[in-house]
């Protein structure tokens, strides 16, 4: 097999893992700094790290890095907020067509409850629209703490802006029965449009044309 070849599968495999994706939301910096991230609920929209009995460091789930960002909400609230244009990563935004993040609920109570969590972005162009619809973690007795990745495509939206957006802010809005009302979230990253089909089917090509 040729060196290029070799090169050419490395890349697939770096690709295919997610390597690029732009991690904006790891929180290992709490609860000294939240990298940027803020309450949208407040009219200040204060950093979420001057909210400590809001926003702290967790060790529920965990994806990445060592802890993650602990929220506590009662009802419903629109919360934490990024604004992708005054982080600079604005760029970084428009390369990407999707972004990943994870959250984990607990059931606190040990019995039957829910947990909404959904969002929104807002940006020049787009306007102010969701999304993301409202993903339910719903709880019975026993079941213990509730988790799931969310994937989310926002290439409808970048069709909407023109190619530099003033403005890109993204906003995660919660609602809970007020039992239920604290939440785990980690591992956000604009994550890269993947080039792995076309860089298979390039592979495809020197094998064939080596045989």
């Amino acid at each position: 097999m040729s060196k290029k070849l070799i090169s050419i599968l490395i890349f697939v495999a770096l690709a295919s893992m997610g390597y690029g994706a732009t991690v904006i939301g790891n929180w290992e910096s709490m609860p000294t700094s939240g990298d940027g991230w803020f309450d949208w609920g407040d009219a200040n929209h204060p950093p979420i790290e001057n909210l400590p009995g809001q926003y702290a460091a967790g060790s529920i789930g965990v994806t990445l890095g060592s802890q993650s960002l602990e929220m506590i909400k009662n009802g419903y609230a629109q919360t934490l907020a990024f604004s992708i244009s005054g982080q600079g990563l604005t760029s970084d935004f428009l390369a990407n067509t999707a972004f990943e993040f994870d959250v984990a609920v607990p059931n606190l109570n040990d019995d039957g409850g829910w947990y909404n969590v959904e969002v929104l972005l807002n940006a020049e162009g787009w306007g102010w629209a969701n999304i993301m619809d409202a993903y339910q973690f719903g709880f019975w007795a026993g079941s213990g703490t509730l988790s799931q990745h969310f994937v989310v495509d926002y290439s409808a939206a970048l069709e909407a802006m023109g190619p530099t957006p003033g403005y890109v802010e993204l906003i995660f809005t919660t609602n809970n029965d007020d039992i239920h009302n604290t939440a785990y979230f980690d591992n956000f990253q604009l994550t890269p449009e993947p080039a792995t089909i076309a860089l298979l089917g390039l592979g495809g090509l020197l094998l064939r044309r080596r045989k």
